[in-house]
């Protein structure tokens, strides 16, 4: 048979559309998608990508289903796919990975107990227009050949998921390699007086993996020549309305959770954020 990927019709779930997306992503020589029960001849043959469906967890064959193991265990095809792609050390740091196992193994009803949070507002988070239009869309196709439009965009998807870990890998290490420490009216600053990509999208992950809290994070501004000086976890203790109006100061947001200013030396700085911080 040639490579393809055959996962249950009815409803889709996130877990289901998303794993499609990965595949795709992983594996360049599939040449369509349908949606329908699978042949126990598919099940048998290692060319065919049986997802969420046919009670079988058998990566050397390409079967990726949890509906076989006992309750309670918090595996899906998603996460038996990252696994197998050694990409789960990673998805587990992303909190949209976690609550979407959550929810595909436990239901909505115990997730929200676990995230403490209503199942009301967890299915509004996990249900919003983007995910709803995608599923819609992926529930109305029953077979997607490789030059479809919507093949197109779940690999495209599946890209940037996979893509975006590896660019998480390596902005992390550029921030073991860049970072800068200051204490200031004792609490933790941490400066890039670098280029470092995006750090504050990995800023969170770097603090706990070294075991240690920041206040504050400097960086420089992406929109014009200058820092940009944010708040760490609405750390409570740090106010940028306190600088509103100083010299080299540019912008303070209403709420004061960040500020820009010019390009300024480094005791400039650390002079303005003694009067942000309390």
């Amino acid at each position: 048979m040639f490579p393809r990927i055959v996962t249950h019709g009815g409803g889709p779930h996130m877990d289901d559309l998303i794993s499609v997306c990965i595949v795709l992503a992983m594996d360049s020589e599939i040449k369509c998608v349908e949606r329908r029960p699978a042949e126990p001849e598919e099940i048998a043959d290692p060319a065919v990508w049986v997802l969420d469906q046919g009670g079988v967890h058998d990566p050397g064959k390409r079967n990726f289903d949890h509906h076989q193991f006992p309750a309670g265990t918090r595996r899906c095809t998603l996460s038996l796919l990252a696994e197998h792609f050694d990409l789960k050390k990673d998805l587990d740091e992303m909190v949209w990975f976690r609550t979407l196992v959550l929810d595909d193994t436990l239901g909505a009803i115990k997730t929200a107990g676990e995230l403490g949070c209503s199942a009301t507002l967890l299915k509004g988070l996990m249900r919003g227009p983007l995910n709803e239009f995608v599923l819609a869309r992926f529930e109305q196709a029953k077979k997607l050949d490789s030059n479809s439009e919507l093949i197109k965009f779940l690999s495209a998807i599946g890209t940037y998921i996979v893509t975006d870990i590896r660019n998480k890998k390596e902005r992390l290490q550029l921030i073991r390699e860049k970072v800068e420490f200051a204490e200031v009216n004792g609490l933790k600053v941490l400066f890039f007086m670098e280029d470092v990509p995006d750090p504050k999208l990995s800023i969170s992950t770097y603090l706990k993996k070294i075991g240690k809290n920041a206040a504050v994070l400097v960086v420089k501004n992406t929109r014009e020549s200058g820092w940009s000086l944010s708040r760490i976890s609405d750390h409570p203790r740090v106010d940028f309305r306190r600088i509103k109006g100083a010299n080299d100061v540019l912008f303070v947001h209403a709420n004061g959770f960040v500020a820009k200013t010019r390009r300024i030396e480094k005791p400039a700085i650390i002079s303005l954020l003694e009067t942000a911080i309390v």
